[in-house]
């Protein structure tokens, strides 16, 4: 059976407001769906949720938030020019090589594991920094502080002379790019390796998820490697279940690139696919029929397990429910 899931479940929101646990799993189960992100903190909804055999999952940001920046200085990636990385709009990108970042964040993963019943976690912001959700986004380099380049150093016992931060990041973007790129991709993915060892060990049977940049390994010249640092061959060794991100409308493409990027990533990774489509209106309107399309693209394709709707609140309009309860088979 295929995963018909929404993300962002909240009781406050209107068809829920007011209701029991039970009822609102019975709403869920009219429509078709048989999981969500959210609703986790509430110990009788998850205990609602199984007995109508709705799974119940948690996205955990990694590397992401203004918070680092203030709290950790260092955490705040330098550019191959030299200068602090900008936030984009809301996203701030946090170096994920910082130690204090990686081990709060594993600490965290440890209390949300040890706190609820959750059937899995959904790794999100799992890359080095880049604000993605744009036909053309802004490809940053980072990160080269003294600090991660001591690292890489050591790492890979190649000496990298003290010049200017310019100097030394053409020398890591140009004669050493295979090893820098390589082990920019191993930091991501140890990260993810050390997840999962808390999550087993805390919740056996729950699933390790990630949510991934949408992109092919001949996008934006293999931007998912050089750039974000995700190695979907490496990380299929230790993720359960892959969700990219294909939100179409913002990346300024068709729903048909959808079951592009799933079959790519379900043939790197050998793993499951659940996509993750956008019911949002981002950039602009996405019109019911178009959703319709994206969600019918991401269900049934071959290499999909399933599908994700980002996010709840906005699939609630009165079109796209309709369509999604069609799409999921529900009454």
């Amino acid at each position: 059976m295929k995963v018909k899931a929404l993300y962002g479940f909240s009781p406050e929101l209107a068809p829920f407001a007011g209701k029991r646990p039970a009822e609102q799993m019975a709403t869920l189960r009219s429509w078709g769906v048989n999981a969500i992100f959210g609703g986790y903190e509430n110990p009788v909804f998850v205990e609602a949720a199984h007995a109508g055999e709705i799974a119940v999952y948690a996205e955990f940001s990694c590397f992401a938030g203004a918070e680092w920046w203030e709290r950790v200085p260092a955490s705040r990636p330098i550019t191959d020019r030299g200068q602090p990385l900008e936030e984009e709009d809301w996203y701030y990108g946090v170096n994920p090589t910082v130690p204090q970042v990686r081990h709060e964040r594993l600490a965290a993963l440890k209390n949300l594991l040890m706190a609820h019943a959750i059937d899995g976690v959904w790794l999100d912001f799992i890359r080095w920094p880049c604000h993605w959700e744009a036909k053309n986004p802004y490809l940053s380099h980072t990160s080269f502080d003294p600090e991660t380049l001591a690292r890489f150093s050591r790492d890979t016992g190649i000496y990298l002379p003290p010049s200017r931060v310019s100097e030394v990041a053409q020398i890591l973007l140009g004669q050493y790019e295979e090893e820098w790129i390589s082990w920019r991709c191993e930091q991501i993915t140890s990260w993810v390796t050390e997840a999962r060892r808390v999550l087993k060990r805390v919740r056996p049977d729950a699933l390790v998820g990630l949510f991934g940049v949408p992109w092919r390994l001949a996008d934006h010249e293999g931007a998912i490697l050089k750039v974000i640092g995700q190695d979907y061959r490496a990380l299929g060794q230790h993720v359960d279940v892959f969700s990219p991100m294909v939100y179409h409308r913002m990346c300024g493409r068709r729903p048909a690139w959808i079951g592009e990027v799933t079959e790519e990533i379900h043939e790197l990774s050998a793993k499951p696919v659940w996509p993750i489509v956008q019911s949002v209106n981002k950039p602009s309107t996405l019109p019911a029929e178009e959703y319709g399309q994206a969600l019918d693209m991401a269900l049934h394709h071959q290499a999909s397990g399933g599908v994700l709707v980002f996010t709840m609140e906005s699939a609630l309009d009165e079109d796209k429910l309709a369509i999604t309860k069609a799409k999921f088979g529900g009454c």
